[in-house]
């Protein structure tokens, strides 16, 4: 995007939804429809996988796993570090304005049940397409190593294998 000095916040909102309006097709429609989800529920799945994912290969495979926590009764949280640092990023002048907890309420998906009340950055078409196809999985658990390996996992005590596994 190029913007002007002085340019109206009218004009630059108006910018970023006619992209978006050019790049969001009526098959993406069809697909979130498909899914059982809303366009904003896609927009902000997406942006967790591109917080999330190391590289576009692992985003498939981690909106299974957000989606199959967000369809399970057993899983009201989705539990991604990242819904967290998107708030923290801001912490001393939310903390100044006092909306630091009230933020990290609807955001940090480890309180938050569900997503986020919105996006937490703005997401590339690789994450929006995975979000619209995720992979067909079992998995309710990922980390990654140092150098962005995933680790996944089915059950909690699968999980606690990995995490033991890279301490």
């Amino acid at each position: 995007y190029e913007f002007y000095i002085g340019e109206a916040p009218t004009s630059v909102i108006e910018r970023f939804l006619n992209n978006f309006e050019a790049r969001w097709s009526d098959a993406y429609n069809t697909r979130a429809t498909e899914l059982g989800y809303t366009i904003d529920e896609v927009m902000t799945v997406a942006s967790i996988l591109e917080k999330e994912a190391f590289d576009a290969e692992q985003m498939p495979i981690i909106a299974s796993i957000i989606y199959n926590r967000l369809e399970s009764s057993s899983f009201p949280f989705i539990n991604c570090d990242s819904t967290a640092q998107y708030i923290d990023n801001f912490k001393e002048s939310l903390e100044e304005s006092g909306k630091y907890v009230e933020l990290m309420k609807v955001y940090d998906t480890y309180q938050k049940t569900g997503l986020p009340v919105g996006p937490i950055c703005c997401p590339g078409a690789d994450a929006i397409y995975a979000a619209l196809h995720p992979a067909s999985t079992d998995y309710y658990y990922f980390l990654h190593d140092k150098d962005g390996k995933i680790y996944l996992a089915s059950t909690s005590a699968e999980h606690q294998n990995n995490l033991q596994y890279l301490e």
